[in-house]
C-alpha cells in the first residue's frame, strides 16, 4: 500500500509539476489612430480624441484590464524605451496628455489601469528594402497587373474598414478585424500577389516579402526576450497586418498559450 501510494505521488508530481507553465498571450491587432502614417495603404480615421471615442476607450481598455495582464506590449522600437518610459511616467502623474496614437491611447490607458510601471516597446522597423527591385521586375516580367490588383484588394480592405468605423464601436471594429478570415486577408495581400514577382527568375516579389516577414520574426524576437517566467498574460497590441505572422510564430512556440480577441471581447 505504502509503496503503491509512492508510486502514485512520483507519477502525479512528474506530470504536474513538470508541465511548462504557459504564458497566455493576446494578440489585438488594431487600425492606426494618427493619419497621416507610414503604411502604403491606410486607413484615414476619424477623430479619436472626440468625446464618443474617448468613452469606447475607456470601455475597451476596461474590459482588457479584467485580464490582470503583467505585460502590456506597443509598436513602438525598443530603442524608445526609455523616453517611453519617461512620457508613461510623466502619464501617470497627469504630467502628460497622450497622444492620438493607440500605443498611448489603448497601450498607456490599458498599463495605467493595470497598475503597470512600465509598457514594453518591441518593434523593430526593417525598411522593405526589396521593393524598388520588385516594381521593376514586376514592370520588365509584365507582372504589374499583381500590383494593381493588390491595391485594389487592399482599397476594397480599408474600405471595408472605414465602413464598420463609422458604424460600430471601437470594440466592434477591433472584434471584427481580428477574426480568424480578417487576418487571412491581410496577410494574403503579401502572399497572393507580391510573391508570385519575378518567381522562377530574380524573386523580386518574395524578397520584398521576406522584408515584412523579417520585421515580424524581429518583433517576436523582442517578444520572447521581454517575457518572463513569472508573467502569466501578456496583451500585445499592434497593427493588424503583424497579427497574423506574429500568431503563427507564438502558437508554435510551446511557451505560449494565444488567446484568442473573440473570447475576451465578448
Amino acid at each position: 500500500m505504502k509503496l503503491s501510494f509512492l508510486f502514485f505521488a512520483l507519477t502525479f508530481g512528474h506530470t504536474v509539476f513538470g508541465q511548462i507553465q504557459k504564458t497566455k498571450i493576446l494578440l489585438i491587432g488594431t487600425i492606426h489612430f494618427e493619419t497621416p502614417h507610414k503604411d502604403q495603404f491606410e486607413l484615414k480615421t476619424d477623430d479619436f480624441l472626440s468625446v464618443k471615442r474617448q468613452h469606447e476607450l475607456e470601455d475597451f481598455t476596461n474590459i482588457l484590464s479584467q485580464t490582470k495582464a503583467t505585460k502590456v506590449m506597443i509598436e513602438r522600437p525598443v530603442s524608445d524605451q526609455r523616453s517611453s518610459d519617461s512620457l508613461y511616467h510623466s502619464y501617470l502623474k497627469d504630467q502628460y496628455k497622450i497622444t492620438v496614437s493607440e500605443r498611448e491611447q489603448i497601450g498607456f490607458r490599458l498599463a495605467k489601469k493595470l497598475k503597470l510601471n512600465q509598457v514594453n516597446c518591441i518593434d523593430k522597423f526593417y525598411g522593405m528594402v526589396h521593393d524598388s527591385l520588385m516594381a521593376a521586375t514586376a514592370k520588365e516580367n509584365n507582372q504589374l497587373y499583381l500590383l494593381k490588383d493588390l491595391g485594389v484588394a487592399a482599397n476594397a480592405l480599408l474600405t471595408d474598414y472605414d465602413n464598420q468605423l463609422k458604424k460600430g464601436t471601437l470594440t466592434d471594429v477591433i472584434k471584427y478585424i481580428n477574426k480568424p478570415e480578417e487576418l487571412k486577408r491581410n496577410l494574403s495581400l503579401y502572399l497572393k500577389f507580391l510573391s508570385k514577382i519575378g518567381a522562377g527568375k530574380n524573386f523580386a516579389g518574395a524578397e520584398s516579402v521576406s522584408d515584412w516577414y523579417l520585421r515580424n520574426l524581429a518583433i517576436y524576437s523582442n517578444i520572447i526576450n521581454q517575457v518572463e517566467p513569472s508573467d502569466k498574460y501578456v496583451i500585445l497590441i499592434f497593427g493588424q497586418g503583424h497579427i497574423p505572422i506574429l500568431k503563427h510564430l507564438l502558437q508554435n512556440n510551446d511557451n505560449f498559450e494565444v488567446v484568442e480577441v473573440d473570447s475576451v471581447l465578448k
